[in-house]
């Protein structure tokens, strides 16, 4: 067992010693590798990371509670150009291998969401196995560079508010319920609220009032468009998802629905109604536009997803099914691909390949 333990100045020898460790630092090969952690600097660091830290940077121990031996550290600072909390996680070498990290990384988000960090994140070297240690703990991929994946995690429990918009015939109500399905959120289809079994409509004031009862709700899907109250739903939503399909495959969606019950629909469609057929094939032009703007106007505070494809839709809802060790399976495969890559263009040498295909494989417990 592992817990964090506040250093004294002297104790800063730990920390020289395995910063000077090439083993230990392999992992920020990188940017140079080893760092120097003179002695004649302690007094200077210490007062800025753990006297005077303003908020603004912790640094405690990794301390094995039985051995009452130090094992590594764990950190976090806010990068003020960037305008983000940044994590550091470092196990000395000879303490690898037994959760030492896992549990640190846990430790790190339990003080950083305690001390009011609501996300965290880390930017890792593209070829550094500890990525699978941070998607094994709840992080997930905000972006990736030619050097670096960014890799975030959110640390408080927000309510999912979702929106599922696209012409009609795209597949938006099909993923909308799969979505329930797989996340248990209560699921509003605009189309049942606003229209009658009879075949007519519900009031201005009566849709605005029902509309408004579910978005002050703790958490839902909202399946549909009606863009009059789109932007209120966008106001009120954490995602949105698009379905931006070719017409020709939104038309040949709706044309599948006649004749069949739906739970999106109050009654059967006998037929292709050309109206209806008329507003698809205007979507385009006459709804996306405003789509467009109301994603630009969200598009940082947003999670927005859009798919192209029912495909994408799918393969997005497998993804977000797997386990956190599934995901990392499929994401050690693909830095292994790219460890070849690597080697294919000469990047980097055979010896480099199969040292850091070496620490991929024990990191992440894969195999060749």
């Amino acid at each position: 067992m592992i817990t964090t333990y506040k250093p004294t100045l002297q104790d800063l020898w730990f920390r020289q010693q395995f910063m000077a460790d090439e083993a230990t630092m392999s992992y920020n090969a990188a940017w140079g590798g080893t760092i120097p952690f003179l002695e004649n600097t302690w007094k200077e660091w210490y007062d800025r990371w753990l006297i005077h830290h303003e908020n603004k940077r912790f640094y405690r121990y990794l301390k094995d509670t039985e051995t009452q031996t130090f094992v590594g550290e764990i950190a976090y600072h806010y990068d003020e150009e960037r305008e983000i909390w940044l994590a550091d996680v470092i196990v000395a070498s000879e303490y690898r291998g037994k959760g030492y990290g896992s549990e640190g990384l846990r430790l790190l988000c339990e003080a950083a969401k305690a001390n009011g960090v609501d996300v965290l994140r880390d930017d890792i070297a593209i070829d550094n196995p500890a990525v699978g240690l941070f998607m094994k703990a709840g992080f997930t991929w905000e972006y990736r560079t030619d050097e670096i994946i960014m890799v975030k995690k959110d640390l408080k429990q927000s309510p999912r508010k979702i929106i599922v918009i696209g012409s009609p015939g795209s597949g938006k109500s099909t993923f909308s319920r799969k979505l329930r399905d797989k996340t248990g959120l209560s699921l509003y289809y605009l189309d049942m609220i606003f229209h009658n079994p009879d075949r007519t409509t519900v009031s201005r004031e009566e849709f605005d009032r029902k509309l408004s009862k579910i978005l002050n709700g703790d958490q839902w899907i909202i399946d549909g468009n009606y863009q009059r109250a789109l932007p209120l739903r966008f106001e009120k939503c954490t995602e949105v998802f698009l379905f931006d399909l070719p017409v020709e495959q939104c038309l040949e969606g709706a044309a599948s629905r006649v004749g069949q019950i739906r739970e999106d629909m109050p009654w059967v469609e006998t037929e292709f109604d050309p109206e209806f057929r008329q507003y698809i094939l205007d979507f385009q032009k006459d709804q996306m536009p405003r789509i467009h703007e109301l994603i630009e106007q969200y598009q940082s505070s947003r999670i927005i997803t859009v798919f192209h494809s029912r495909e994408e839709a799918d393969d997005w809802l497998g993804w977000s099914s797997l386990t956190h060790e599934e995901k990392n399976h499929q994401l050690f495969l693909k830095q292994k691909a790219l460890l070849n890559q690597f080697l294919e263009k000469g990047a980097i040498s055979q010896a480099q390949h199969d040292k850091s295909l070496h620490d991929l494989i024990e990191k992440m417990g894969e195999t060749c």
